[in-house]
């Protein structure tokens, strides 16, 4: 006869959230932190990244509430928006999407949704320029001599950086994201169409 240790629920409980910080999986995992930038003029002087935090599951719908509410005065000003991502419209935007259908919200309706890969405006995403040469964005970072954000850490790293650092571990690894984000997006304006131009 085999007996089995009772597991602890705390344990259980504990081994689950971990699961689910380090899934990429939108069933599994959830959004712990979203970071943005803004530059109105110039994208080699930007404003400073701001960010929405959960820190656990239950933080998640708040979070998304508030990005999304935040997103709609943007729509609502009408504001000619080009949004900047790397990758976003592969894994970032549909597990956005995911998670906020998920928790039984409406996202709010704009150009970051526009997943279309061949399209650089109203959403440029980054990685489709050099999508032959599969480029990170380490990568593209030391391609254009911009510092590198995976010095903070790296997305398979969340769950780790939130258990021995916390939450403001994984804020600086995610503005530190998307600095260089638009570093290189500065740096890549040659190749952009005239809609993604600074306005100045």
């Amino acid at each position: 006869m085999h007996l089995r240790r009772k597991r602890e629920p705390d344990v259980v409980e504990e081994a689950i959230i971990q699961q689910k910080a380090a899934s990429l999986h939108p069933l599994l995992g959830w959004i712990v932190c979203i970071s943005v930038q803004r530059a109105v003029d110039n994208p080699f002087q930007p404003n400073p990244p701001h960010s929405y935090l959960a820190p656990t599951p239950d933080d998640e719908r708040d979070m998304l509430e508030r990005f999304w509410h935040d997103v709609q005065q943007f729509v609502d000003r009408r504001e000619r928006i080009c949004w900047i991502t790397f990758n976003g419209k592969r894994f970032d935007v549909p597990f956005l999407l995911a998670r906020t259908l998920h928790h039984g919200l409406a996202p709010v309706q704009c150009d970051l949704l526009d997943t279309y890969p061949y399209n650089q405006y109203p959403h440029c995403d980054l990685s489709k320029l050099f999508e032959g040469i599969n480029l990170g964005l380490a990568d593209l970072c030391a391609l254009l001599n911009v510092s590198n954000p995976k010095e903070y850490g790296d997305g398979n790293q969340v769950q780790h950086m939130l258990e021995t650092e916390g939450i403001e571990a994984v804020r600086r690894y995610c503005e530190a994201d998307v600095e260089a984000t638009m570093q290189c997006f500065a740096r890549l304006l040659p190749l952009l169409p005239p809609a993604c131009q600074p306005r100045g």
